[in-house]
């Protein structure tokens, strides 16, 4: 997974979670705690550690690694120097869209004032959110009194650092010169080729010889047999129709040629009138 560069996280003199004030030592010792082989601090959402791996909650990717420094700061019109904590981080591709986006911006840590039981300060998480304003400075010296921020830390002893601007840049690659070489040779020879190459009559292409190899497979002589055999099978079939047809052309022909009565006279009533003729005598 790629890595960012190193952007600050944890500034000297910012409130942590429980009123007091970040300390220059407390940033050393985060520096010299950490370790991804003992512990790895994952990246989650407004502190918020999901059980899902589906988003918003689940994880954003895992700090890789932390230093310190010295930087100035403005503060309240004065220029102050201050120890910081820096981290770099490899975010996985749900990090890095909502960052383009200019969504969570910021960034919080979680630290334990005692990792490990080495009586020394420790990373535990870091956190991304969008608005400093609830895990910033002000917020952050009430937010023990608060439930809503004391649920969202590993333990209760753990503390959030004020949220602060993050600028995730990711380190670039190493570049691969021998392939760029290699495709700017090709592509100059290509185009050197196309602008000299001389148009040649196209030749008649023969037609292709049968192979010598018997055992090979003639594709002709296949395409034949089974020709042959899709005749054979249907031939009964075709012949029962023709004799069906036939019949019925006799049939019709002798239905046409014979005669129709015109006609049609029914024999007189013979009872229930007044001819002698037909009463019984009894």
């Amino acid at each position: 997974m790629a890595k960012s560069k190193f952007f600050r996280v944890f500034v000297e003199g910012f409130t942590a979670s429980d009123g007091r004030k970040i300390e220059a030592s407390w940033i050393e010792d985060i520096v010299s705690t950490f370790n991804v082989g003992t512990y790895t601090p994952r990246i989650n959402c407004e502190h918020i550690k999901g059980f899902s791996p589906e988003p918003p909650f689940n994880a954003y990717g895992s700090v890789s690694a932390v230093k310190a420094q010295t930087d100035e700061l403005v503060i309240d019109g004065e220029t102050v120097r201050r120890r910081a904590l820096y981290a770099q981080i490899e975010p996985n591709e749900q990090l890095l869209k909502i960052n383009k986006q200019g969504q969570k911006i910021f960034t919080s840590v979680e630290i334990s004032p005692d990792f490990g039981g080495t009586g020394k300060v420790g990373l535990i998480g870091l956190a991304v959110t969008d608005n400093p304003a609830s895990l910033g400075t002000e917020a952050l010296s009430f937010s023990a009194l608060k439930p809503m921020f004391d649920a969202r830390k590993q333990h209760p002893d753990n503390l959030f650092s004020a949220a602060i601007e993050a600028d995730i840049g990711m380190e670039d690659g190493p570049a691969d010169t021998a392939g760029m070489a290699e495709a700017a040779k090709s592509g100059i020879l290509a185009a050197f080729a196309t602008m000299f190459k001389t148009e040649k009559p196209k030749e008649q292409a023969a037609p292709p010889k049968a192979p010598a190899n018997d055992n090979s497979f003639d594709v002709a002589a296949f395409s034949t047999a089974l020709g042959e055999q899709v005749v054979l099978a249907v031939k009964p079939a075709y012949d029962t129709i023709a004799e069906l047809r036939a019949d019925f052309a006799k049939l019709k022909a002798q239905l046409e040629s014979e005669e129709q009565p015109q006609d049609f006279t029914r024999a007189p009533a013979t009872g229930g009138g007044g001819n002698a003729t037909f009463l019984t005598d009894c």
